[in-house]
């Protein structure tokens, strides 16, 4: 048989080129928007990394060390913005070397996070983690630590959609909870794609907020 017989019949050769661009374009595009957020994604997935906070999904008990841990997803969520310059760079020296589909895919992906991470600093309350959550979170053990606790042992715990005393069910703030570097109990495949579409933003909303009884 000829080698023309194990072509399709319906894909010539033009058709093969265009689809060889995309599917490179495809990928850079992916790797740029992807690259950025490795060190959000892996850094703090780690058992002896949260070895002091319960598995997820499970509240997290409001303490020192839930802090610490805001805040550290709250550098590794704005290290983005710097990580993206690699993949931008490489894009560019693809452009450059030849290969310009997957170079534009990886350029413009790359490109764009670096501009939304930019313009977040003109809104930061689109920021998954900000200053004023680790600010919230200390105000509520504060209060649960004096006077002003909801009961007689307020347990101040962060529940996926709010913070609430685990001991009376009191509404303490309605901020909910975003990524905080816990290893997934989920499979494989919707753990990464759960972690890289969420960018450590909470995946529900925020309660109303009501009085405290």
């Amino acid at each position: 048989m000829g080698w023309t017989s194990s072509r399709r019949p319906w894909l010539g050769y033009g058709d093969e080129r265009v689809i060889a661009v995309i599917s490179r374009f495809a990928v850079g595009l992916a790797l740029g928007h992807l690259l950025p957020r490795l060190p959000m994604m892996l850094v703090t997935r780690g058992k002896t990394a949260n070895a002091r906070f319960a598995p997820h999904p499970a509240p997290v008990r409001l303490e020192p060390h839930l802090t610490a841990r805001v805040l550290l997803m709250r550098r590794l969520w704005w290290l983005v913005l710097p990580a993206s310059l690699i993949p931008m760079s490489f894009g560019a020296a693809s452009l450059v070397s030849g290969n310009a589909a997957f170079g534009f895919g990886l350029w413009i992906a790359s490109g764009w996070t670096a501009l939304q991470r930019v313009l977040t600093l003109l809104n930061l309350d689109v920021a998954p983690i900000r200053l004023e959550t680790a600010h919230r979170l200390q105000a509520v053990m504060d209060r649960s630590a004096g006077d002003e606790g909801c009961c007689a042992l307020p347990e101040p715990v962060w529940e996926a959609e709010a913070v609430r005393c685990a001991a009376c069910r009191t509404l303490l703030d309605p901020m909910p909870r975003p990524d905080l570097g816990r290893p997934r109990t989920d499979r494989w495949p919707a753990r990464f794609l759960r972690l890289w579409v969420a960018d450590g933003h909470a995946m529900l909303l925020a309660e109303p907020k009501v009085p405290n009884e």
